[in-house]
């Protein structure tokens, strides 16, 4: 009886053992399988995108890693003894959240993998793909310190992930020889595979394109083991690699690359954008004719696109910059933008053509002077057309060696000095910026100091190059002359009242300052505001109110733009608006007030120095006593 009690438990407790076993067995199984769904959803998106860094999981791929975070978890919570089945929950869960571009949780999922199942087979792949996240989530030291176990083994199974990533975060730390010198690495180890050795060209290729260095970007862009790569990165590789022979100036060369893109027809929605890059570097290369049948072909074959406006672009650049045939330029830009007026070559081609109008009608009008019949031509006109002209070339047509051409004419035929410094400023500036011609432009700024010094073209040429500013112009020396002259101001002005003999010459010397600077700079800023200051001083005289008012309406009349006119003028509309009656009356008003400071002076002294009288009882009678119970003095009474 007891035997068979026995057995019976026995058989309980391992069906009990069975369901829970099945109970695991389900929720890894499902999670498994979510994990292989989600896969396949995640390479058919990165299959389509040419950075894996700039793509996130879609609603479908985020739902699946969602369960399988959930089917995970409930593992965690019903074996949390069980040291095999936790490690598998915690490795897909933190996948899951990486793959869902989680980070911190996804490390600390890694992290928790590392403490309780360091000695796991997955440990090798949680190193990576913990320093990997922490790279995603900017901790790039932590990173790097994370990444040491990956790149010290040559046997670890993510050793050339992690040399590739480390060249990330070398990058990261604006280190390209070193992020150079990882992928180098990578490239030298024969037990590479061909795939990561594809992704480490293609690497190199960028570090040395962002450098310039295009003839070595050009070689590892045509690696062999590039044809391992997606499709999108090996199209990213052609074009690149085209262009490294664009900067290189071997432009057939380039045009042939873009033709091989042309005919892989995986590439086929961007063949119109190759076509317009074969017609450019084909321009480029000097055979106009064959380029403008390409441009021709995009017109024909992709009307009303941004490619076709680029191609018209092109053509009205050419007929501009090189034929100088300006109507069939303008021409080319108006169909630019009608076939896509929304694009950006559309909105250049109108501004080119607005400014080619100008251009024309500014030329035509310059000839009209050379041709007018006037005895005297009107050839300040003439050069300011001749500046404006320059300006349309440099800023709207992007032709600067046309615009020093301009400026050159009116160098050398302009008997105006402002126009010429002007002239000459402006072309030493655009061979320094637009031109990058720094030799040139420091020869034309050395030019300008030696003939025109103690200018502000010269003082700012001083800067440009790099010198010390010493030129000092009328109005530097004009500033430095006030300052002096304002500080014998303050001086006087600070002086005690007790001194006044002292005061009265200090002001003195600062007038004599102030009017030296106005006689010396009378058309500076700082000579206008050295005659407001003598006004200033003559107003504080009563008997010099009449050169006061002589100087504020000199100020109103001749400098009325300035702050000082316009104070001057201020002044004039109130106070000092006054006839010669006027000042006659002041002046009479101040006499008797004088005159009656003087007697009341003279009374006060006099009372000073008199004996005081004996001051004799006051007798009040009742009347006056009465009266003065009664009396308010609250009120006035008269």
């Amino acid at each position: 009886m007891f035997r068979g009690r026995f057995l019976a438990l026995v058989l309980f407790a391992a069906l009990l053992e069975g369901c829970t076993c099945c109970a695991y067995l389900n929720h890894m199984f499902n999670a498994e399988r979510l994990y292989d769904e989600a896969t396949e959803l995640r390479m058919a998106r990165l299959d389509s995108v040419p950075d894996e860094n700039m793509s996130y999981p879609s609603g479908e791929e985020s739902q699946k890693y969602e369960k399988i975070i959930e089917k995970g978890s409930r593992v965690l919570e019903r074996f949390p003894k069980n040291k095999k089945r936790t490690a598998e929950a915690v490795f897909l869960i933190a996948e899951s959240y990486r793959h869902k571009a989680d980070w911190p949780k996804a490390i600390t999922k890694y992290d928790e993998y590392e403490r309780y199942f360091s000695d796991n087979d997955s440990m090798r792949a949680v190193e990576y793909q913990r320093a990997y996240c922490l790279y995603r989530n900017q901790e790039f030291n932590i990173s790097r310190f994370a990444l040491e176990p990956v790149v010290a083994d040559k046997n670890h199974p993510y050793y050339f992930q992690g040399l590739n990533l480390l060249s990330l975060l070398d990058e990261k730390s604006e280190a390209p020889e070193q992020a150079i010198a990882a992928l180098e690495a990578v490239l030298a180890d024969t037990s590479g595979t061909p795939y990561m050795k594809g992704k480490a060209h293609f690497r190199l290729a960028g570090l040395y394109f962002k450098m310039e260095q295009w003839e070595k970007a050009h070689h590892h862009y045509n690696a062999k083991e590039i044809e391992n790569l997606n499709d999108r990165e090996r199209q990213t590789a052609g074009e690149q690699s085209a262009e490294c022979l664009v900067n290189t100036k071997e432009y057939l060369k380039a045009a042939d690359e873009y033709k091989a893109l042309y005919k892989v027809e995986a590439y086929e929605k961007q063949r119109p954008h190759y076509l317009v890059r074969i017609g450019e570097t084909t321009l480029l290369a000097g055979r106009n004719a064959d380029a403008y049948v390409i441009f021709n072909k995009v017109n024909t074959e992709y009307p009303k696109t941004e490619q076709s406006s680029r191609s018209y672009f092109n053509m009205g650049d050419y007929e501009q910059s090189k034929t100088q045939n300006y109507e069939l330029a303008m021409s080319y830009y108006d169909s630019s933008y009608i076939a896509r007026s929304i694009s950006e070559y559309a909105q250049k081609s109108r501004e080119r053509r607005n400014a080619l109008r100008r251009l024309v009608s500014m030329r035509d009008r310059n000839e009209e002077i050379l041709q007018s019949k006037d005895s005297i031509p009107n050839m300040k006109s003439f050069f300011a057309n001749e500046f404006m002209i320059a300006e349309l070339f440099l800023l709207k047509l992007s032709e600067a060696d046309s615009a020093v051409a301009r400026l050159t004419n009116v160098i050398e035929k302009s008997d105006d000095t402002a126009s010429v410094m002007r002239a000459s400023y402006a072309r030493a500036f655009i061979y320094d910026e637009f031109l990058h011609d720094p030799d040139t432009a420091e020869e034309l700024y050395k030019e300008i100091i030696e003939k025109y010094p103690n200018t502000d073209y010269a003082k700012q040429a001083q800067a440009n190059i790099g010198m010390n500013v010493t030129m000092k112009t009328k109005e530097d020396e004009a500033r430095d002359r006030y300052m002096a002259a304002e500080s014998l101001w303050t001086v006087a002005s600070e002086m005690p009242v007790s001194k006044m003999d002292q005061v009265d010459s200090a002001y003195a010397n600062a007038y004599a300052a102030f009017d030296s600077v106005y006689r010396d700079y009378p058309q500076t800023q700082s000579g206008v505001q050295a005659l407001y200051m003598k006004a200033i001083y003559f107003q504080m005289n009563p008997d010099r109110l009449d050169s006061s008012i002589a100087i504020y309406r000199e100020l109103r009349d001749k400098h009325g733009q300035t702050p000082w006119g316009k104070r001057a003028a201020y002044v004039l509309n109130t106070r000092l608006t006054t006839t010669d009656d006027d000042l006659a009356k002041l002046r009479k008003r101040t006499a008797q007030t004088i005159e009656n400071l003087n007697k009341n002076s003279a009374k006060y002294y006099e009372t000073l120095n008199a004996k005081p009288e004996e001051k004799k009882a006051e007798i009040i009678n009742k009347e006056d006593e009465i009266l003065e119970n009664t009396y308010n003095s609250m009120y006035d009474f008269e």
